[in-house]
């Protein structure tokens, strides 16, 4: 994930090599200024995109670091309506669900959805933290929408194929 080198960068941009597709999206500094400062103070990123596990039509990709602070509320953008042409950010704080992208640990997500059926999800234990004993529910993520899409270049045909084994950015 690059951005060109600018104190408020306009944009992002997401390659996946291997399949020479890349999506640039555009920042919504107006709407969510904590989480677009934070992505870009942690440009560029060498990280892995790949298929979500609970959630359609998702795909993502953890940040090196975890980015902490960043509220995950309507000052931010926040919205568990998940759509195509959009980045949204998410933090996992260890304990909050079972699972997810590091167990057992705090994680930060960037994600995007590809096709119609996408909903971020996740799964808590119905007895309540640390969310480790059944029965288990699914809820919805609260992710803050940062990024619009401005292009694409197979991108979104290419998301589909991150399920079968990922693919370093």
């Amino acid at each position: 994930m690059t951005t060109p080198q600018h104190r408020n960068p306009t944009a992002v941009k997401i390659s996946l090599p291997r399949y020479s597709a890349s999506a640039t999206y555009r920042l919504l500094w107006e709407r969510a200024p904590k989480t677009c400062a934070a992505i870009c103070a942690a440009l560029p990123m060498n990280t892995t995109a790949f298929h979500g596990r609970n959630s359609g039509d998702e795909a993502l990709l953890v940040t090196p670091s975890v980015l902490l602070g960043v509220p995950q509320d309507e000052s931010e953008n926040a919205t568990k309506e998940h759509t195509m042409n959009h980045l949204y950010f998410g933090l996992e704080e260890a304990g909050k669900s079972y699972g997810g992208c590091a167990p057992g640990s705090s994680a930060s997500e960037i994600c995007w959805f590809y096709g119609p059926a996408g909903l971020a999800q996740y799964f808590v234990s119905m007895n309540g933290p640390p969310h480790d004993t059944p029965p288990f529910v699914r809820e919805t993520a609260n992710l803050n929408e940062f990024a619009s899409l401005l292009e694409e270049d197979g991108f979104y045909d290419s998301c589909p194929k991150l399920q079968r084994g990922g693919e370093t950015e």
